[in-house]
C-alpha cells in the first residue's frame, strides 16, 4: 500500500482564485508560483501500489472521479489545479496528466489570541510548536482568579487592574 494526500486550492490564499482550476501553463505566463500555503489538505489516504508513479496517480485520479470516493473524502472530484503528494512528491494535476511541482512548506504556526476589553488592544503570539503555545495558554489561563466558564480555545478573566481579558487559541 502506498500513502498519499490530496490538497485542494483555498480561494482565500494568496492569488488562490486564480490559481484554482488553472494550468501549470498559465499560472507560468501569470507569474503564480505554487506554495503549500494556498493549498488545504482535504484528504490522506492509501491505495495498492502500481508499477509506475504515472499508474498511481492515474488510478487515485480515476478512484476520485469515477468510482466511489473513499470514507471521510468531502472534496470535490480531482480536477485541475488539485495536488497529490506521495512519497513527499508533489503532483499537479494539469490540463492533460500530472506535473511534479516543487512546493514551499507550509511553516506551521501556532497563534494565542490575547484581548483587552477596555484598553481595546489585540496581542498575538505566534508559536512554532502546537506544545509552546498550548504551555502559553495553560500559563495564562493559570493566572485566572474570576473566570468566565472555561472552554477548550477560549477563556476569559479580569486582569489586576480589573480589565477583562479574553484569550483564545488560533489553531
Amino acid at each position: 500500500m502506498r500513502k498519499y494526500s490530496i490538497y485542494q486550492v483555498n480561494e482565500d490564499a494568496a492569488n488562490g482564485r486564480y490559481i484554482l482550476f488553472s494550468s501549470l501553463d498559465l499560472l507560468q505566463d501569470m507569474g503564480i508560483k505554487l506554495s503549500l500555503d494556498q493549498y488545504n489538505r482535504i484528504y490522506e489516504g492509501q491505495i495498492e501500489e502500481e508499477a509506475t508513479i504515472e499508474e498511481t496517480l492515474e488510478a487515485i485520479f480515476v478512484q476520485m472521479n469515477i468510482g466511489k470516493k473513499p470514507e471521510g473524502y468531502n472534496g470535490h472530484s480531482l480536477s485541475v489545479s488539485d495536488i497529490i503528494e506521495i512519497g513527499g512528491k508533489f503532483y499537479y494535476c494539469d490540463s492533460y496528466g500530472f506535473t511534479e511541482v516543487q512546493l514551499a512548506q507550509k511553516k506551521a504556526v501556532y497563534t494565542v489570541l490575547i484581548f483587552n476589553e477596555r484598553a481595546m488592544k489585540r496581542e498575538r503570539k505566534n508559536f512554532s510548536t502546537q506544545e509552546k503555545a498550548d504551555a502559553y495558554y495553560e500559563q495564562r489561563k493559570s493566572k485566572v482568579t474570576l473566570a468566565c466558564p472555561a472552554r477548550e480555545k477560549f477563556f476569559c478573566y479580569r486582569n489586576e487592574w480589573g480589565n477583562m481579558m479574553h484569550v483564545q487559541k488560533m489553531y
